[in-house]
């Protein structure tokens, strides 16, 4: 972070910030759930996204300046415009350490240059991120997407841009379990989400808040375990050393890629992301980003 310019405040406000490379698809492609998220909106040089902020419906909407890639435009819109400006920049302020990195592996460090701009950013919507994790847990990433899309549909609201929002956690607690499981959500995933619902309501994870603090908060929650966790401290608070343990394809992924080994395991990709520790999430996502093809056995 070089330094940001606010400019002035009113319904809507912006400011210019100096992030240093940034690829707007590697950075926020996994800022959405899917291509089709009402949530949100991507393109080559803009990301927009809509949430709940102070129980009013915001957008954030992120834009490469034309003749400074390195600047970026952040516009809230919204009736608490300046304060989620604020707390954005605040976010933004967080060093991912990017241009410091550095590896004696030469086939992560090609990896690295190959695909520049893949920034992990803190975010100001933890709620969403946190709701979308529970629903990918143990099933299809397409049929998490579908859920997601209609439960916007259904109880979130109009936003700026001509985006909805996912409904904040007042909202998702008042939903009754018969409601989540129409939309195909199990027994398990729709109890964590009310759970998680109620808790947040009170006790929600602030932006402020240190990785220690988010992993203390998110792990006294029945239901969210180490996959959960890990996956939303490095998507939703940029933590770039964030790994995440049981996933069904990740320890495939990075035993291949920086072993040559199939099939893979938890404990092996562990002791293969160790070499690296600071920066495991930044391999897991460099990794995701090469769409390395895992061959079968």
């Amino acid at each position: 972070m070089n330094g940001s310019e606010p400019m002035a405040a009113g319904p809507d406000c912006s400011a210019r910030v100096r992030l240093g490379p940034v690829d707007f698809g590697r950075t926020f492609s996994l800022q959405r759930l899917g291509p089709h998220d009402p949530t949100a909106r991507l393109s080559r040089d803009a990301f927009c996204k809509a949430f709940v902020y102070r129980g009013v419906p915001m957008a954030l909407s992120f834009q490469r300046e034309p003749d400074e890639p390195e600047v970026l435009r952040v516009t809230a819109l919204g009736p608490a415009a300046d304060a989620l400006l604020a707390e954005t920049m605040a976010c933004l302020a967080q060093e991912d350490d990017y241009e410091q990195f550095r590896t004696v592996d030469s086939g992560v460090e090609r990896l690295h240059r190959s695909l520049p701009g893949l920034r992990l950013l803190r975010i100001p919507w933890l709620w969403d991120i946190a709701c979308s994790v529970v629903l990918q847990q143990r099933i299809r990433t397409v049929d998490a997407m579908r859920t997601w899309s209609r439960m916007v549909a259904q109880w979130g609201a109009l936003a700026p841009l001509g985006l909805r929002t996912f409904p904040d956690a007042a909202a998702l607690a008042a939903i009754p379990e018969f409601a989540l499981r129409a939309l195909d959500v199990d027994a398990q995933r729709t109890g964590t989400l009310r759970r998680l619902a109620r808790e947040w309501r009170f006790r929600p994870l602030r932006t402020e808040m240190s990785f220690a603090a988010m992993r203390e908060e998110l792990q006294r929650l029945p239901g969210i375990g180490p996959w959960t966790v890990e996956s939303i401290l490095g998507y939703g608070a940029g933590d770039c050393d964030a790994a995440i343990p049981g996933d069904l394809h990740l320890p495939h992924l990075v035993c291949y890629a920086l072993a040559g080994e199939i099939p893979g395991s938890d404990e092996r990709m562990l002791e293969l992301l160790e070499p690296f520790r600071g920066h495991r999430f930044r391999i897991i996502r460099l990794l995701y980003a090469s769409r390395l093809v895992v061959p079968r056995r």
